[in-house]
């Protein structure tokens, strides 16, 4: 299950939230977008995850407080303009 933690500190790292989710689980997969302040964790256990969704949503970390959810999965994308048909120049 894939996990979205908005509300990041900036210095906060990848073994940072790792050695934090570790607590409920295995983690998969860690990765941050500093810039925008949110990272994405991946939880093998559905599980593992919504305990650690429980656990850690509003919790302090480096001064902030983090927003934690299940991250929404996106629609199917939609094919673009139509077909050409013909020659193309």
């Amino acid at each position: 299950m894939k996990i979205r933690i908005d509300d990041l500190a900036g210095d906060v790292t990848e073994d940072d939230l790792r050695t934090l989710f570790e607590l409920f689980g295995a983690v998969a997969a860690v990765s941050i977008d500093t810039r925008r302040r949110w990272a994405q964790i991946d939880m093998p256990s559905k599980s593992a995850a919504r305990e650690a969704i429980d656990g850690l949503n509003g919790q302090n970390l480096k001064g902030f407080d983090m927003t934690v959810a299940e991250m929404a999965d996106r629609p199917p994308s939609r094919p673009k303009g139509k077909p050409r048909k013909g020659r193309r120049r």
